[in-house]
């Protein structure tokens, strides 16, 4: 039988994928549904009314002190507040009502926000039921109905987290573009700096006005729906007294009219020019209903302009490549350094025949990071639940450079040569571990959920997919090689078997706790709070404050003997990179016991004064010997590599690592031997093991690392 834990930091109504609610009658068709909502929406004063559900869902209070939302955290993480896509489905039917009564009647309509969440409720139920129709509970199994996949992926991407924080649309779309600058010069009437310009002068004024407006309720005094719409808007006039002719420019790409519009939005899933130009023009003021999603359009769209230009097309699809890997590579040389990283990475056979291409190169001791960068969007067939236009889109941008990345590690594996694009070629270690990875330049909304069904994989390694969003939140945080290693690993170790729909989530949760399995448990699935961490960081980020970026239990935890070790490593050779990640996998008390075993023997070296005792135990990928000596010097080194040397070949290891701790010095290290290579059976090996044995009188087991329990130790005087 199989133990799920459901692991959460507060209560609240069901998340995505769970029928809230089963009382509740049987959810309509979603046009029909569709239909009533455009209904509301049209409504006198409809205008009004959503800005009073934006100020319920969309308000974030930032403690500008301790940098960190303070939000209720049931309430900041509630499943029931309207997400950016039924925000945008209610404007962009608001915006079809033939006048502008929409916006400017002002109504006592108290039912409104309640039809709303009443409406967009039963929609997503009816999501909700399709996907269940495709799923056997006896089995437990997906069934093989054609759209199966589809109906499952359309829930999952229409209430799916973002990618994103919108400080980094900003970072980000200045570097995509910037080698478009000519064509936007010509055909758009201003470059995208100056867009971003225009963007951050709207947003700070609305802030600036919705801040004033907190202030006021913070007071006790009341607020009306008007105030509400009236911190939203922002004067034409203004814009265009500073930014000139570049406005007009800005406004005819980002904002749509106020009525009488987007007819052609016909059915939830269709195209919604809203989406596209989120701005809502009031004629002498603009409607700034959602500032995430203004950015995220300034981050897309220019992308659709070009690729409508077919002169132009090919030349913005190299400079879109170009930029998704140049950017890759950046974020992972903050972590790993520059002569760890290496671009457009070509794999010779025999050095002559050109085999594959690696988009993004990290070596790192014995870690490759083989990553493949790919600029595919999600369609809207897709995205409207069409089976075979999600296997397309997934294969292209998921799918295919994940199986580039296995080919090209297959190709290193069978000797294949690594070449810069300089010629020169790229030194590997003889027994790399590889890491395979696909980095996405827009969010592929539920990779992560998809991926976990989708994903046609080999046995071994899983990938991470990430967009350069959530990859730029992992480095930040994660800014050392080998903590961003170790969580490569726990990420992938837990591929299929800690769920949730969210990078952020698995990553908030390792910041806490550590990424794994617990041994109680077959599967485990993690709730949004887990982001909490995560979220108060770059939230603060996108505010530009100055904040410290949040620490892991692996960083906080302090263990005699064992935290100072593990701060010199961090920093040593990168070759002994992979004896930390060995310890990170321990738990807590066999560190603990661990590290009380290596203060017994350090004190009995002090007091016996014995040449040499060690303390040998298996990892993950392998062993270590831990040997304490009472003098540093060429004697003790070999007697120590002799020891790890046994231990290895007894228990059949490929890896196995010497640590050397003198006495007689204060350093936490006093010599470090990685023992790497394939095992190999050998009489004279083993009979040189048998004689050590017995010279040491010391044997080795197999203790479980999550426990307190230790491999036996090794003595002598010789």
């Amino acid at each position: 039988m199989s133990t799920i834990t459901e692991v959460s930091d507060s209560d609240d109504e069901p998340a995505s994928g769970e029928l809230a609610g089963s009382a509740r009658p049987e959810p309509r068709s979603a046009q029909e549904i569709f239909e009533d909502i455009r209904a509301l929406a049209q409504s006198d004063g409809a205008l009004h009314e959503i800005s009073s559900l934006l100020y319920r869902d969309w308000i974030v209070t930032v403690d500008l002190h301790e940098a960190k939302v303070v939000d209720d955290p049931e309430a900041r993480w509630s499943t029931s507040k309207l997400n950016k896509n039924e925000l945008l489905l209610l404007l962009g039917l608001m915006v079809q009502a033939p006048t502008n009564s929409t916006h400017s009647v002002i109504t006592l309509n108290e039912g409104f926000i309640a039809s709303a969440d009443s409406l967009l409720r039963e929609f997503h139920d009816r999501l909700i039921k399709d996907c269940r129709s495709t799923f056997d509970p006896e089995t437990g199994m997906f069934t093989d109905l054609p759209n199966s996949v589809g109906l499952v992926a359309r829930e999952a991407i229409y209430y799916g987290p973002e990618g994103f924080y919108a400080h980094q649309f900003v970072n980000f779309t200045r570097q995509r573009y910037r080698q478009d600058m000519l064509w936007m010069l010509r055909n758009v009437g201003a470059s995208i700096r100056p867009m971003l310009d225009i963007a951050k002068f709207v947003v700070d004024r609305v802030n600036a006005q919705m801040t004033g407006v907190g202030h006021v309720r913070s007071n006790g005094e009341s607020v009306s729906k008007e105030d509400f719409t009236n911190s939203l808007i922002v004067s034409k006039e203004d814009i265009e007294d500073r930014f000139g002719a570049r406005a007009d420019a800005f406004l005819s790409r980002f904002a749509s009219p106020a009525f009488d519009t987007n007819h052609s939005f016909d059915s939830p899933f269709a195209v919604n020019a809203v989406a596209l130009a989120p701005l809502i023009d009031l004629g002498d003021f603009v409607y700034v209903p959602l500032q995430y999603r203004l950015y995220e359009s300034i981050y897309e769209s220019p992308f659709f302009w070009m690729m409508a230009d077919k002169d132009y097309a090919s030349t913005h699809a190299k400079n879109r490549g170009d930029f998704l890997e140049q950017s890759a590579s950046q974020l992972l040389t903050k972590v790993f350094g520059k002569g760890n990283v290496f671009e457009n990475v070509t794999i010779e056979r025999n050095r002559r025949e050109r085999a594959g291409e690696i988009d993004v190169l990290v070596v790192y001791g014995e870690f490759v990071l083989v990553a493949q960068a790919k600029s595919k969007r999600v369609t809207l067939k897709a995205r409207a639940g069409d089976a075979a236009a999600l296997t397309n889109d997934f294969a292209g941008a998921i799918q295919d450079p994940y199986e580039q990345a296995l080919d090209c590690i297959d190709l290193i594996r069978s000797g294949g040569e690594c070449v810069s694009p300089d010629g020169r070629r790229i030194e590997l270690h003889k027994h790399p571990r590889f890491f395979p990875m696909v980095i996405l330049s827009d969010t592929f909304p539920a990779s992560t959920t998809l991926s976990r069904t989708m994903l046609k994989r080999e046995s071994g390694t899983a990938p991470v997919i990430w967009d350069l969003g959530v990859l730029d939140a992992v480095t930040r945080v994660l800014s050392t090689p080998v903590e961003l290693l170790y969580f490569l690993k726990c990420r992938s170790d837990v591929f299929d078997k800690i769920f949730s729909d969210s990078e952020y989530n698995y990553l908030g949760y390792h910041l806490g706790s550590k990424l794994a399995l617990p041994d109680e448990a077959d599967f485990m699935i993690l709730e949004r709070d887990f982001a909490t961490v995560v979220d108060d960081y770059m939230i603060a980020s996108d505010l530009g404050l100055s904040v410290s970026r949040p620490v892991g239990i692996l960083e906080r935890v302090e263990i005699p003997v064992i935290s100072d070790l593990l701060r010199e490593l961090k920093s040593a050779d990168p070759l002994l990179a992979s004896v930390v990640i060995d310890l990170y996998g321990f738990s807590g008390p066999a560190l603990e016991q661990l590290s009380s075993a290596i203060t017994r023997i350090r004190e009995e070296i002090r007091t016996t004064r014995k040449e040499i005792k060690a303390l040998s135990i298996p990892t993950e990928s392998g062993g270590i010997t831990y040997a304490v000596v009472l003098r540093r010097d060429k004697k003790a080194a070999e007697m120590a590599e002799m020891l790890g040397r046994k231990h290895k070949y007894d228990t059949k290891s490929d890896r196995w690592y010497v640590i050397l701790d003198c006495v007689g010095t204060d350093n936490p290290v006093d010599g470090l031997l990685p023992l790497v290579s394939t095992w190999v059976e050998d009489e004279e090996v083993a009979k040189a093991s048998r004689d050590l044995g017995s010279m040491f009188k010391s044997t080795f087991e197999q203790p479980n690392r999550r426990r307190p329990e230790g491999g036996h130790p090794d003595s002598g005087n010789s």
